[in-house]
């Protein structure tokens, strides 16, 4: 069944059902509208969206997993673990229930109203986003993480998205909600690998509210997924005194897109967003593409980018990152640096900084670097005994390691030393 066909036939059902509270149906109207009349305007043109809407997808059901499976994820014992399959939850497997995490749909579920989802859930998302609409109507499940005022959660909490998918060209959409109180802390890691070679578009996103003096460490990261399309957008708004640091490591990806987005919403707030790409595999295309905004609308604050990428074979790279600082917002601090490798003279880059400032009082920079591994590092090493193979692969590795120092959870900066190592073809050499 084509995609506005599914669409229509499973909305009544959505809308109707008795459990679904009057907030979340209102949204659902709204998306509805939206989409339709996107694809009214659409429809007349061949484009990448009118494609979509006329393509037959299969939407999967939930499926089982062995417990064996999940063990290989549990990267750290004492962390808190959310597992969802093809974006259905495993309550099952979360044998200690946290007071503070849950599921979407188990908020959802509940009779009595709930204000943090009225007050957040979808309040930071633009309305006239196709994906977006789509993802709210069709979402089954995602993750609900609400730290109260004054709490600093020690341990880690893993976000693990796995994909099991049976027939190719299906869709998924998953939506998490996560809220930090009033001076509070958390870590976080979100986790993507698929499990088949199955073709597959999800549609991932993700709103974080950062409360005044709160600070949030969040991971993401996706392995295994080169035959998947992924568009993951992140919306996050910061309030006074906030900091938020995002760190990004993509290592496969059909057509990754994630989309990064900072509202600057209270003075003296930190952004720091750290990405990192390494796309070795030479039989497959691959493509990440990377979208930022740091959007400063209040002063004294600051904002740190760095995002660099090695990229081999066929695959692709672009990066496109807005600073933008509104009129009022003085004494802005804001860095943007993206920095390329070319490993192949097939692979390609497009890569785009820019600056958006109306205010006089800042200090900001932006830049790109676009280059070859150095000749002249390799002869040294080269010199020195080591194989051709192996310098070029440690001189990657030496790249990617300053991305790497800002990780603050030891154990997912060990997995992901480990991760690259394995990629380099460095596993037996150090």
């Amino acid at each position: 069944m084509k995609l506005n066909k599914q669409l229509n036939f499973f909305i009544k059902k959505k809308i109707n059902s008795s459990f679904i509270k009057n907030y979340i149906n209102s949204i659902c109207k709204k998306s509805l509208k939206i989409f339709n009349e996107k694809i009214i305007s659409f429809s007349k043109e061949k484009n990448f969206i009118s494609s979509i809407i006329k393509y037959d997808y299969s939407f999967p059901r939930k499926e089982n997993i062995d417990w064996k499976i999940l063990k290989k994820y549990l990267i750290d014992k004492n962390g808190i673990y959310l597992f969802f399959l093809n974006g259905f939850y495993l309550s099952n497997f979360l044998e200690k229930k946290n007071k503070f995490i849950f599921s979407i749909n188990e908020i959802l579920l509940k009779k009595k109203s709930n204000s943090t989802i009225e007050n957040f859930f979808g309040k930071t998302i633009s309305n006239n986003d196709i994906f977006n609409s789509l993802n709210f109507l069709f979402s089954k499940d995602g993750a609900y993480i609400f730290i109260p005022d004054k709490i600093c959660l020690k341990k880690t909490i893993y976000i693990i998205n796995l994909y099991k998918i049976k027939n190719d060209f299906s869709i998924l959409n998953t939506r998490n909600l996560i809220i930090l109180g009033k001076k509070s802390q958390a870590k976080i890691v979100e986790f993507h690998e698929s499990l088949t070679n199955k073709i597959f578009f999800s549609n991932y996103i993700t709103e974080i509210y950062n409360k005044k003096e709160s600070n949030i460490e969040y991971i993401k990261l996706y392995t295994n997924i080169a035959y998947s399309y992924l568009r993951n957008k992140t919306y996050i708004t910061q309030k006074k005194k906030s900091i938020c640091t995002l760190n990004n490591f993509s290592f496969e990806g059909k057509f990754l897109n994630e989309n990064i987005n900072f509202f600057s919403c209270g003075k003296k707030s930190k952004s720091y967003f750290n990405g990192l790409a390494i796309l070795k595999k030479k039989s497959i295309h691959q493509y990440v593409k990377i979208n930022s905004l740091i959007d400063h609308l209040f002063s004294n604050c600051e904002s740190y980018q760095l995002t660099k990428s090695i990229l081999d074979g066929t695959s692709k790279g672009s990066f496109n990152g807005k600073i933008r600082i509104h009129k009022k917002a003085n004494n802005i601090i804001a860095f943007q640096k993206n920095n390329n490798i070319l490993l192949n003279k097939n692979s390609y880059v497009y890569s785009n900084p820019e600056l958006e400032i109306f205010a006089n009082n800042v200090k900001c920079s932006h830049g790109s670097t676009l280059g070859t591994l150095e000749k002249n590092k390799i002869f040294y090493l080269c010199t020195r005994g080591i194989e051709k193979k192996i310098a070029k692969s440690i001189l990657i590795l030496l790249y990617a390691k300053k991305i790497l120092k800002n990780i603050n959870i030891p154990k997912i900066k060990l997995f992901l030393s480990k991760k690259i190592l394995n990629i380099l073809n460095l596993k037996n050499v150090f």
